[in-house]
C-alpha cells in the first residue's frame, strides 16, 4: 500500500481524483490549524450535504460521519475523506462534489466533520460518565 502526502491528494482531485485511497492512508488537512475552517466546513456541510448525512452528519438515508471509522480514531483518513467527496463513491448514491467545490472547500467540510465528531464523542462520555455516578 503506497503513502500519499498531501500534494497527491491535490494533484489526484486536481487531475480527476482517477487515484483512490484507502481508509488507512493519511494526508493533513491544510485548514485544520484555521479556527474559522470548521464554520465554513459547517455551512458548506449545511447546503451540500445535510440532504443526505442529516444535520451535523448525524446520518439519515446516507451513513452518519462522525462516529466509528469516520471519528476521532477511526480508520478513515482526511486523504480518504477528501478522496470520497471529491470523487464519490461507486455503487452507492455519494456523487462527487470536485467539480462543484473548490479543494479548500472540500476540506472545511472535513474540519468541520472532524470537529463535530469530536464533540459528539465528548457529549457520549459525559452522558456514560452521569450514568456511573452512584446514586447511594
Amino acid at each position: 500500500m503506497f503513502r500519499f502526502t498531501l500534494m497527491g491528494v491535490l494533484l489526484a482531485a486536481t487531475v480527476g481524483g482517477a487515484q483512490a485511497f484507502g481508509p488507512g492512508e493519511a494526508a493533513g488537512n491544510p485548514v485544520a490549524s484555521d479556527p474559522a475552517a470548521a464554520g465554513k466546513g459547517e455551512e458548506l456541510f449545511g447546503r451540500n450535504c445535510q440532504q443526505c448525512h442529516n444535520s451535523r452528519g448525524k446520518g439519515g438515508k446516507a451513513p452518519q460521519l462522525v462516529k466509528g471509522a469516520w471519528g476521532p480514531g477511526g480508520a478513515n483518513s482526511d486523504a480518504y475523506m477528501f478522496d470520497v467527496i471529491s470523487n464519490g463513491r461507486a455503487g452507492t448514491q455519494m456523487g462527487g462534489f470536485g467539480l462543484s467545490l473548490k479543494q479548500e472547500e472540500i476540506w472545511q467540510v472535513i474540519a468541520f466533520l472532524r470537529q463535530e465528531a469530536l464533540r459528539v464523542k465528548a457529549a457520549e462520555k459525559n452522558a456514560v460518565d452521569e450514568d456511573e455516578i452512584p446514586y447511594y
